[in-house]
């Protein structure tokens, strides 16, 4: 992995930005935006690309799909393979995929194929027994059946899935009939385009400063919620406590979109913090719960007089329903601090949503248009 990091010239695939700055930047870098301003491709930050790169577990002589073409990426794919192995980068949007033809030879990879097409469909020319490796590098909101029949017995797949509101890099590898999560990466990505597409409902409870994130077409009345939280607040602390680098609340956020339900996230900007609208709620947004008329939401306090930086997570409900809605979000809170806290990342299950019913009794599931999730 190393040495295929020191080999690609990262720089030359930005070549809009100076060196220092694409090889030391902390997030990703726009190389494309559409007619709205809105960024439709990127270089992924050199952390993230290791992360995916070493979740992906790619080995020489492997057939490799990358969806998403950026060109540096295909790059440290075509070092990993190498001579023996085949890397495949496709693309949707036409300019984007001439840039990383162009890029790619420049830097000396004109061995990797690169292909313009909508990367959840078939790819005509996948090899028969299917990729080894495919890395998905936008933002899906599904994962493509193309995927899935595609794959070989033994791949790997990694994605980029939006679920519940929440962005994980998520690394399957087949379980029998499904694929079985064993690496869950906080990041974010520019959403996929084409015919998968599909962006989450945003319900705004109060203008732009706070709004609801909503996936999967769960059901939410827009105009109860937004009364709701116009009207008296219950607040109802956990005792549940977490350190300032514990990295705690990140496997608490997917744990519970395995466990409530309806499940999406609070989002509020800092002109809403202080002017009393919502208690603290991270830049990201904080978990969210909701009913017919009413709602709930995590939240912090810094616990006083600690030793270290500890923080209580806590519970802020609207609504007819808060007083219950509220204790529902605490118990569940409390549930993953007795249960699920002291033993790593939430497992995610995907099973074909056209196969046999993989729920079972009292299993919360995120139902995909082509999926059905299952987290324990």
């Amino acid at each position: 992995m190393e040495a295929a990091f020191r080999r690609v010239p990262r720089h030359l695939f930005v070549p809009e930005r100076p060196a220092g700055e694409v090889y030391g930047a902390p997030e990703g870098v726009f190389t494309k935006r559409n007619a709205r301003g809105r960024p439709v491709s990127s270089v992924s930050a050199p952390w993230l690309h290791a992360r995916m790169l070493e979740a992906a577990q790619v080995a020489g002589g492997m057939s490799v799909l990358e969806v998403g073409s950026g060109g540096c990426n295909a790059a440290l794919l075509a070092e990993l393979v190498g001579g023996q192995g085949a890397v495949t980068t496709v693309d949707i949007d036409p300019d984007i995929t001439a840039r990383a033809r162009g890029l790619l030879d420049e830097a000396g990879y004109g061995q990797v194929r690169v292909r313009e097409a909508d990367g959840a469909l078939p790819l005509p020319e996948a090899p028969a027994r299917g990729f080894d490796r495919i890395m998905v590098t936008v933002g899906a909101a599904d994962l493509s059946p193309a995927w899935l029949d595609q794959l070989a017995p033994e791949g790997r797949l990694v994605v980029p899935l939006r679920f519940r509101g929440l962005s994980r890099t998520i690394a399957f590898a087949r379980e029998q009939d499904h694929l079985r999560s064993d690496t869950l990466i906080v990041s974010g990505f520019v959403a996929m385009q084409g015919g998968s597409a599909h962006a989450p409902r945003v319900v705004r409870l109060a203008g732009h400063e706070v709004r609801l994130v909503v996936d999967e077409e769960q059901p939410a009345d827009a105009g109860a919620l937004t009364a709701a939280f116009a009207g008296p607040r219950q607040e109802q602390w956990t005792g549940v406590e977490l350190g300032g680098s514990e990295g705690l609340l990140p496997r608490l956020e997917v744990w519970l979109a395995g466990a409530v339900a309806p499940y999406g996230r609070l989002r509020a900007t800092q002109t809403a913090a202080e002017r009393g609208l919502v208690g603290w709620v991270l830049d990201k947004g904080m978990p969210a719960v909701w009913d017919e008329n009413s709602l709930a939401y995590l939240t912090l306090r810094r616990v006083p007089q600690a030793a270290q930086e500890r923080y209580e997570l806590g519970v802020i409900a609207h609504g007819p329903d808060r007083e219950s809605l509220a204790a529902c979000l605490a118990d569940a809170v409390r549930r993953f601090d007795r249960e699920a806290r002291g033993v790593g990342e939430p497992v995610m299950r995907a099973f074909r949503r056209d196969g046999q019913d993989s729920a079972r009794p009292g299993d919360v599931t995120v139902d995909k248009p082509s999926v059905r999730l299952v987290i324990t």
